[in-house]
């Protein structure tokens, strides 16, 4: 128990301070990158928000990094201290040292789900309707002619030239009706669209067959199906962090997505195997404990860990975005780089602890 204790106050203090380090390099870079743009939309006041604003996302997205610095500083310096050398002579092997870091690295998987799929997705979403209520006052103006934003809704397919900041005016409205065979069945054009108490009007309406026959102008037209205004502008502005529900509803078509089922799939995917960064990070730590001071070629060891930890992240990465791009299934593309990395970690802890 005591010795549990130690070396969890040992890595805890380190996850901590390797947590702020990057977390602030992050937001430093992030700020000098964007400082401009938020201080003519708000002013000073501002600029804390929106560091305070994007400070979840970026803590969530440095926690597997943060696990393993920690992990490798905290080894590090029990090889250094000869301390891993009088545990292992006492019979202690560093799987055991490993196992009791764990309560430390659950506890930065909890809070990383905690972040990435609660909070996260708040701050993001608040980050967001701000930027799109002050884009008036922004250093560069909105385009004139901006790119038309699709999305799909039920059985429509909906296109919209202009989103006002709450969802609720829109402007060149084109709706695509299909049947379940997802056939073309109407192709419906209104010049704009309001939100009434009854539901969404379209206004200055044509509605044609999909030959292009049987065209109708109409004064006014109710869009009774249409999403609501809120799923409009998280559909049009779209956050890098959203919630398990919000991907789950968008993957069965209950929310309005401007986004492909295999990209919910992926990400639904990634919110679960997301929890298993920091585990895997540990686990690639390890080389770091048999790095005593009378061993030559000291830096191998760090350059062995972060190679495999960055190799991680860059393979998560890569093979998500092949995922999200329907190019690889989705549990391939998520799943495939964790165990991987996993194995590579359990064969070096094996083979280092043998020698």
């Amino acid at each position: 128990m005591i010795r549990r204790r130690y070396l969890s106050r040992l890595f805890l203090g380190r996850v901590i301070a390797a947590l702020l380090g990057l977390a602030g390099l992050l937001q430093l870079l992030d700020l000098l990158d964007n400082a401009s743009d938020v201080l003519s939309r708000g002013g000073a006041g501002e600029l804390w928000l929106y560091a305070a604003r994007r400070l979840p996302s970026v803590l969530a997205q440095m926690m597997p990094l943060a696990v393993l610095i920690a992990a490798m500083l905290s080894l590090r310096r029990l090889a250094m201290t000869l301390e891993m050398a009088a545990l292992r002579s006492a019979g202690v092997p560093v799987r055991w040292v490993l196992a009791a870091m764990l309560p430390v690295c659950l506890l930065a998987v909890l809070v990383q789900a905690v972040l990435s799929s609660v909070v996260a997705p708040r701050t993001e979403r608040a980050l967001a309707e701000w930027m799109a209520r002050t884009e008036s006052r922004a250093i560069k103006p909105p385009a004139a002619h901006p790119p038309r934003i699709w999305m799909r809704a039920g059985g429509e397919i909906i296109g919209i030239d202009r989103i006002s900041p709450d969802g609720r005016e829109l402007q060149g409205v084109l709706l695509v009706t299909r049947s379940p065979e997802r056939l073309i069945l109407a192709r419906t054009e209104a010049q704009r669209a309001s939100r009434a108490a009854e539901g969404w009007v379209l206004h200055d309406v044509q509605v044609a067959a999909p030959g292009g026959t049987a065209l109708r102008h109409l004064a006014e037209q109710p869009w009774p199906e249409g999403p609501s205004p809120a799923e409009i502008v998280a559909a049009a502005r779209p956050t890098n962090a959203q919630t398990p529900g919000l991907l789950a509803r968008s993957l069965r078509g209950e929310q309005a997505a401007a986004r492909g089922p295999a990209f919910f799939t992926t990400r639904l995917h990634e919110s679960a195997a997301r929890l298993l960064s920091p585990l895997v990070m540990l686990l690639l730590a390890a080389p770091m404990a048999f790095a005593t001071p009378r061993r030559g070629a000291q830096m191998l060891a760090p350059l062995l860990c972060l190679a495999l930890g960055l190799g991680f992240l860059l393979s998560g990465g890569l093979l998500s975005a092949l995922g999200e791009a329907a190019i690889l299934p989705a549990p391939l593309a998520v799943w495939s780089v964790p165990l991987v990395f996993a194995t590579i970690g359990t064969m070096l802890l094996m083979h280092y602890d043998e020698r």
